[in-house]
């Protein structure tokens, strides 16, 4: 299964929402980052309240703490070292990771320069479950009609309708061609239809926010494109939620079956 692409952005939370995401193990934290750092997974440090930040990678870490690579511009590094405040923001087993630090200090990493954070009281491993993707069966055949607006706004709107390999509350995974080059990251299509099997049409406006490449058995290249809902309605939302609570149903009863 093709990995999903998690955007570096900060999660914010209110009213200690966030406490069934902390991870408080010290010995757990430490494992993670190690984690982090082996797969060589970005890394955004936020300052400046978080309007800005510097890509990084994790070069080593211990129990005390960790030593992430500076940025490739001086400026901005200084700027980072002068925050009160700094949001660690990466990625772990396609799962939001993130803590705050106050601190964060200059020095080297087997004479590599560096910055080096205080290893932070919790950290933050966000999976929402209402986001958990679930899989459109074989048997089962759902498109997404997708009206592209031409280049030339007097040409006639193109109705493309592509197949959905995915879906979640918050959006829908497409299979494309491999040479795909009109659904490309931040673009967004208003009046799209998704006809839901023994549901509904849901209309939706969605944005594309990442694809990835994908080769078949017999080595064909395809990608799936990524997409997210956007201002999906209450009654939208309904029939969403109850077609895939149907998916997951069907899925737990052949689990069983499969078990009898």
């Amino acid at each position: 299964m093709p990995r999903k692409e998690v955007a570096l952005e900060i999660e914010h939370f209110y009213n200690d929402e966030d406490v069934e995401f902390h991870i408080l193990s010290k010995r757990e934290m430490l494992s993670i980052l190690l984690s982090i750092g082996t797969q060589g997974s970005r890394i955004a440090l936020f300052y400046d309240r978080g309007r800005n930040f510097v890509l990084t990678t994790l070069l080593g870490a211990n129990e005390h703490g960790m030593w992430l690579d500076v940025g490739p511009f001086s400026q901005e590094n200084t700027q980072l070292l002068l925050g009160d405040k700094i949001t660690f923001v990466s990625v772990h087993q396609n799962v939001k990771v993130q803590f705050e630090v106050r601190n964060i200090g200059s020095g080297l990493f087997e004479s590599y320069e560096a910055f080096y954070v205080d290893m932070p009281d919790f950290l933050l491993r966000i999976q929402r479950r209402e986001f958990f993707r679930t899989a459109i069966p074989d048997a089962d055949f759902v498109s997404c009609i997708i009206p592209i607006q031409q280049e030339n706004p007097d040409d006639p709107v193109i109705m493309r309708t592509l197949p959905i390999i995915d879906i979640s509350g918050g959006g829908v995974g497409l299979m494309c061609e491999g040479h795909e080059a009109t659904l490309l990251p931040e673009k967004t299509f208003p009046d799209c239809q998704i006809s839901l099997p023994d549901v509904g049409i849901l209309a939706a406006t969605i944005e594309v926010r990442n694809s990835i490449n994908l080769t078949t058995p017999n080595n064909v290249l395809h990608k799936r494109v990524g997409c997210r809902f956007i201002g999906l309605d209450n009654q939208m939302n309904i029939l969403l939620q109850r077609y895939i609570a149907g998916l997951q149903s069907e899925s737990i009863a052949r689990r069983r079956h499969s078990l009898a």
